[in-house]
């Protein structure tokens, strides 16, 4: 990864921070509310620099950015290996990696021994066995951190929406589809609910309010007025709204196993 890109990825990692602080400020709570334990699942980031990446904290960097890139396959490797387990709830062997990854036992012990350095090739065949997105071996830390914190920025959007705290006005910066922190996401539906299930007024604040709501989800990029749109749907039982944050490898991805 170049310096240019390392340094758009801690931008827009620091324009997304900035947002969801914004809004938390205005739903009145803290970060504590942001699930760490699962932006650590999904990044291999460990907690405790999840946190400095939050307060904008660079990490120390090698002379050499090669090594600095080797170290970080092997400990993504390994993280991946030790949290995304085997339909039998244990971790794969290598002789499971590979059959399924389709490489070589030898390269897959290699590998995590930290010995060779993946072509490219082999380390996509073991993002796909992994069920993780492209390139996560090789993405900067701000910008897998940044698209972990996207869905929990639209749950902060939509909550806002609902509690008529002007988010058409602030921090819209960014958007994507939904599995954000289940603690912001209850609190969404929570909201959802009860706006769903007043009691309606009978005179013209009633349209009004209507009006307020459906320009306000117009205002939200596609894919976030999609995600708002999933939750309402669930609140009001017409599909059911099911979090996936604890999908491992046994999924559509990884058939041989």
């Amino acid at each position: 990864m170049d310096a240019a890109t390392g340094a758009s990825d801690e931008v827009e990692l620091a324009e997304v921070v900035a947002a969801i602080d914004e809004l938390l400020a205005l739903v009145e709570r803290g970060r504590e509310v942001i699930d760490f334990e699962g932006l650590t699942r999904k990044t291999g980031i460990p907690g405790h620099r999840v946190v400095e990446l939050l307060d904008g904290i660079r990490p120390t960097a090698s002379a050499d950015p090669s090594v600095d890139e080797h170290r970080v396959f092997v400990e993504r490797l390994k993280f991946l290996r030790e949290t995304r387990l085997s339909p039998a709830k244990k971790m794969f062997t290598q002789d499971e990696i590979a059959t399924g990854a389709q490489i070589s036992h030898g390269q897959v012990g290699y590998l995590l021994k930290g010995q060779r350095t993946p072509r490219f090739d082999v380390a996509a065949k073991l993002e796909r066995f992994f069920d993780v997105p492209p390139g996560f071996f090789t993405a900067s830390e701000h910008r897998l951190l940044r698209e972990a914190l996207i869905p929990i920025l639209d749950d902060l959007k939509a909550l806002a929406l609902l509690k008529g705290l002007g988010v058409t006005q602030i921090a819209m910066r960014s958007s994507a589809a939904g599995g954000g922190s289940s603690t912001i996401a209850s609190e969404l539906q929570t909201a959802l609910a009860v706006a769903l299930t007043q009691e309606p007024a009978r005179d013209k604040s009633e349209d009004a309010e209507v009006q307020e709501l459906t320009d306000r989800l117009s205002s939200l990029p596609k894919r976030s007025r999609s995600h708002v749109m999933g939750v309402i749907r669930g609140v009001l039982g017409l599909v059911p709204v099911v979090e996936d944050d604890n999908k491992g490898p046994d999924g559509h991805a990884s058939t041989t196993r």
